[in-house]
């Protein structure tokens, strides 16, 4: 009698005289469906799904609903709905994406005794913003001073003191520093102070 021939497992790469009786836990991992996955890893699937959405481009569709809300505003869900002629379904669909990409604001409202949805336009102002880049020596001792332009908070030898309910400058509300830091930012120019000096004279 013929010795029967032993068949390999694609798999694992095993030979077994009888294949149909081998559970291979390799075909297992990689056909098994998503009861066999954990919590952990289904999480970082939607983690990746989530990553997806945020960087991919806007469909046609998407699109279309970015334009009302921009033309519009400020509306709500049902607003919304009549204009697009979306499902229900779909347009919940559609600002899940356009607010995971930070193309528009939505918040949950009480309205005539239910909760809705409030849909706002974010302002875009990218096109007018002139952005320049901080060439920042990291070998200086100052270079995260430098990072925030030199903002007088992090080098103020009277921070300990300063909070709100002070009436004198010790308060980032009134503060003669700071003030003199925003307006000379502003004007593109560099902001120089010396707290030792100030230390000296300053009565706290």
């Amino acid at each position: 009698m013929q010795k029967k021939k032993k068949e390999i497992c694609p798999y694992c790469g095993k030979s077994f005289a009888y294949l149909s009786r081998h559970k291979c836990k390799i075909k297992e991992r990689l056909e098994g469906g998503e009861e066999d996955k954990t919590e952990a890893e289904r999480r970082i699937e939607r983690i990746e799904e989530t990553k997806k959405q945020i960087r991919r481009s806007l469909k046609k569709d998407e699109k279309n609903i970015l334009e009302i809300v921009n033309r519009q505003k400020d509306l709500f869900f049902d607003e919304l709905l009549k204009l697009s002629n979306k499902s229900h379904n779909d347009l919940e669909t559609i600002l899940d994406v356009l607010a995971l990409q930070s193309r528009i604001r939505v918040s949950r409202e009480l309205l005539d005794s239910s909760w809705t949805k409030r849909i706002n336009s974010i302002d875009d102002y990218s096109d007018e913003i002139d952005l320049k880049d901080l060439k920042i020596d990291k070998n200086k001792k100052d270079f995260i001073w430098n990072l925030f332009s030199r903002q007088p908070c992090f080098v103020c030898p009277f921070r300990e003191k300063c909070n709100k309910t002070n009436l004198d400058n010790l308060n980032p509300h009134h503060c003669i520093w700071l003030t003199e830091w925003i307006e000379i930012c502003s004007d593109d120019n560099v902001y120089n102070i010396n707290f030792d000096d100030i230390r000296d004279t300053f009565k706290d």
